[in-house]
């Protein structure tokens, strides 16, 4: 592909600009000692009126803060802003050109309100709040035999048919077996090894949005009532809970199970072990530590059987009486829709960390709580205020981007971004293999009923590695992951390749597109991005040029493909002029769709 020095004279998003982005008091309650019913039945479908009502309660607490403070707010977005904005934070995926098309004619006042209605709806909404907590729950990368897509899937569904989020949260705390059996269970069976104080630190951290793992060597440096006893005593409820892999037997997964814990007195021991080695004294008290459950800043737990542990503390997690799990899951959702909590870091609330709006925060909180962690109401309701409405090219005055008074210019997730790649990709007649993906479990199989087949016939190599194969497991999840459509296969297999190329020294797994030189360079110069702009039979360009008679219709396709709106009379003159002027139509074309496709705006939602 050759590309012109004339490129830049379009006057569209600069290429670099998709990488110069502008970034912008706990106290839980005693829970029941026995685990919280797994069959608890979520509340019946909130009506219309209540979700209205709490829709003007959200634009009510949020205007109180800027009459506070004096702030003049942005005004509403433009149906261009509005459309890509709300079909990415809700399904992960743009409009089609021809959605976007009829969403803009169209001249109901309601419009808005109905694509909401719609896109909650919609199957895709599932599997995006799916990509969103995998990303918090096991991450990219570091997850072993698939896990993180028989867990996805299962989040999916559950996010889908609208069960509450509560009884999600407690299934995956609980979850015990392999995950061939029970999808839940991939979150413990993903990981590499469960070592007890850190899967106490990343569960409290992950569902209840309390980072107490400060404490885990020593008292918390800020928090006085955070001991390292108290870390201890969240931790040991995850004492008994052991993840078991047997390297000869196929499919591998983890077996995740609940064992006996022997209750120690931990200040006994110690007083015994005074005149032992340090290495021996400090093996023998490992296992002590952990032997006495108790919630953070509340009761010990009384029950001594160890398999009951995990079960408690998520009944803890989601009881009635907890609001730190209830303030937590609103903002963290919350997040979604706006780039920021309203306390932030989102999953650090402490005595220290302060929300911006703590009437709202509790005021989500309580709602939730009342609809049984209803995740469509809770979006349905938000999407709809005010506040979600408004522009990010109009310029709050005296605002700070804590006050939501303007909507946040955000990067697309990876997993958005291929998306989106994908949605240009699916426009042309021909479309181009810019990746693939396949069920690792079909493939599996087939090597499973070979190898069974072989060893019937006593032909298994001497030095050959002897397997066990579980073709029922194998099975059940080929035919799980199968639920998974191609296009999300595809774009969470090319978000997990981006993620590898993209990791820091630390290992901290990229979430945007603004990190390293590297990131930049797979974007420009990706096969993707030179084969979507290139010019070829049936492909993206020749499809939308060769269906329309003039350049400004030709002009108004690529710009409803790639950016879900039409040009502006100056990008249409520019570009038009740049046409004129070419000495190649064809390289002018590949040149407009290429900036297209690297701009700051493709990359974004506003």
């Amino acid at each position: 592909m050759r590309y012109s020095s004339r490129l830049f004279a379009l006057g569209l998003s600069a290429v670099c600009g998709c990488f110069c982005l502008v970034a912008y008091g706990f106290s839980p309650a005693r829970a029941d000692e026995t685990a919280a019913k797994e069959d608890r039945k979520t509340e019946a479908a909130p009506t219309e009126n209540s979700e209205a009502a709490l829709t003007a309660a959200i634009d009510r607490e949020i205007a109180k803060v800027w009459e506070r403070d004096g702030v003049t707010p942005a005004g509403a977005s433009s149906d261009e802003e509005f459309l890509r904005r709300v079909c990415m934070d809700t399904v992960g995926i743009p409009p089609t050109p021809e959605q976007a098309a009829e969403f803009l004619d169209d001249k109901s006042p309601d419009k808005r309100a109905k694509l909401i209605d719609q896109l909650v709806d919609n199957s895709h909404f599932g599997e995006h709040l799916a990509d969103l907590w995998l990303n918090i729950l096991t991450g990219r990368t570091k997850v072993k035999d698939s896990a993180d897509a028989v867990l996805g899937i299962w989040l999916a569904e559950q996010f889908n048919s609208g069960r509450g989020f509560d009884q999600v949260m407690y299934d995956i705390i609980t979850a015990q077996g392999k995950m061939s059996d029970n999808p839940a269970a991939a979150y413990y069976g993903g990981k590499r090894e469960l070592k007890t104080p850190d899967i106490a630190g990343e569960a409290t951290r992950q569902f209840t949005g309390v980072q107490i793992q400060c404490a885990q060597c020593h008292d918390h440096p800020y928090e006085d009532a955070w001991k390292v006893a108290e870390f201890n005593g969240v931790a040991s409820f995850f004492a008994g809970t052991k993840l078991r892999r047997n390297g000869k037997v196929r499919p591998s997964q983890g077996e995740v199970t609940d064992n006996r814990v022997q209750q120690v007195d931990l200040e006994a021991l110690q007083e015994k072990l005074k005149n032992v080695p340090e290495a021996r004294r400090e093996e023998a008290l490992e296992a002590a530590r952990y032997s006495q459950p108790k919630y953070l800043l509340g009761d010990t737990l009384k029950v001594r059987d160890a398999r009951l542990w995990r079960k408690a503390w998520a009944g803890w997690v989601i009881s009635a009486e907890n609001n730190q799990t209830r303030s937590y899951i609103a903002n963290r959702f919350w997040s979604f829709l706006f780039g920021m909590g309203i306390l932030n870091p989102v999953d650090d609330f402490n005595s220290f960390n302060e929300p911006s709006h703590p009437e709202l925060l509790q005021l989500l909180a309580d709602d939730i709580g009342e609809h049984g962690y209803d995740i469509k109401r809770f979006y349905r309701a938000v999407l709809k205020s005010r506040t979600y409405h408004l522009s990010s090219a109009d310029t709050a005055r005296k605002a700070e981007a804590w006050h939501f008074a303007s909507h946040p210019v955000r990067q697309l997730t990876p997993e958005q971004f291929f998306a989106a790649l994908i949605s240009v990709n699916a426009t042309a007649e021909r479309q181009r293999n810019i990746g693939n993906d396949r069920n690792p479990y079909t493939k599996e199989l087939q090597q499973a009923k070979s190898y069974q087949k072989r060893e019937a016939a006593g032909k298994l190599g001497e030095k050959e590695k002897k397997y066990e194969y579980d073709l029922e497991a194998i099975e059940k999840l080929r035919d799980q992951v199968e639920k998974m459509s191609d296009d999300w296969a595809l774009r969470r297999a090319a978000a997990k390749g981006y993620t590898r190329s993209s990791d820091d020294d630390e290992e901290t797994e990229a979430d945007g597109f603004s990190l390293t030189i590297d990131q930049a360079l797979l974007v420009m110069n990706g096969q993707a991005t030179t084969l979507l702009s290139d010019w070829s039979k049936g492909s993206v360009l020749d499809t939308a040029v060769s269906k329309f008679d003039t350049d400004p219709k030709r002009l108004e396709r690529l710009y409803l493909v790639v950016l879900n709106r039409r040009p502006d009379d100056s990008e249409l003159k520019r570009s038009t002029d740049y046409l004129k002027s070419a000495k190649s139509k064809e390289d002018a074309w590949e040149d407009i769709l290429f900036t297209l496709l690297v701009s700051t705006e493709f990359a974004t939602t506003r």
